[in-house]
């Protein structure tokens, strides 16, 4: 194979080469993407027209079904159209998802739980607001007729202790794990009955401090971080 030169005008001294010009394709933007993977979990995210953003961690292979999401060709980014985003966002509060005030929030969130240094120093100086109840909480929802809310539901939640957190009203035990095995949402329905989760027949009924109605009780996204309790 013959070696292929530089031309000639390209070797003349203080030759000013132009711009390269390509077709570059659009990189997604974290702002807007749909999965996250991390180093143990993947996070599934939405971005509600309240504000703020949705977050569920540790998304399963039934979670993405439900969703109807491609667990083969992952969605890099958030649909164009806010009423199907909205709608997305609904049905992600439903498996227990989190909704922070901004990407800014849930990042520190997840800095203090990881016990990061710099973001517990921010807490003692209050600089920040600590974690809520809600931010601490970990949470799984079953449907009881695995489309959505109508027929009732099952809700494990625990407290999490995380960095400078005292409370403690019942961390996850090993056995919490078993939740991720389900196939299919009646055997997480019956898994999450065994592991002590409370039934309630109708969404509005839930009480919890989880995010599961939130959209219905139509409080914008800085209130659903925030929160009324930060204790």
């Amino acid at each position: 194979m013959t070696a292929m030169r530089t031309p000639l005008h390209l070797r003349k001294p203080g030759y000013v080469r132009g711009p390269l010009v390509c077709q570059l394709r659009p990189i997604p933007t974290v702002f807007t993407r749909r999965v996250h993977f991390r180093d143990d979990h993947v996070s599934i995210w939405a971005w509600p027209s309240p504000g703020g953003l949705i977050v569920l961690e540790h998304a399963t292979a039934l979670d993405f079904d439900f969703l109807g999401l491609d667990r083969v060709y992952l969605p890099e980014s958030r649909g164009s159209d806010q009423n199907a985003e909205d709608e997305f966002a609904r049905r992600l509060l439903l498996l227990g998802a989190k909704w922070f005030d901004s990407l800014e929030r849930y990042r520190f969130v997840k800095a203090v739980a990881q016990g990061d240094d710099r973001s517990i120093r921010k807490l003692e100086a209050k600089e920040e607001l600590a974690p809520t109840r809600m931010e601490r909480r970990w949470v799984r929802v079953a449907l009881k007729n695995g489309v959505n809310a109508d027929d009732g539901l099952w809700v494990l939640e625990f407290e999490t202790n995380e960095e400078d957190v005292q409370e403690n009203d019942g961390l996850p035990d090993d056995e919490a794990a078993h939740v991720d095995l389900a196939m299919n949402m009646d055997e997480k329905c019956k898994i999450l009955e065994n592991l002590g989760a409370s039934f309630y027949s109708t969404l509005g009924e839930y009480n919890g401090e989880a995010c599961l109605n939130m959209w219905e009780r139509k409080i914008d996204g800085k209130q659903n971080a925030a929160g009324d309790q930060n204790g």
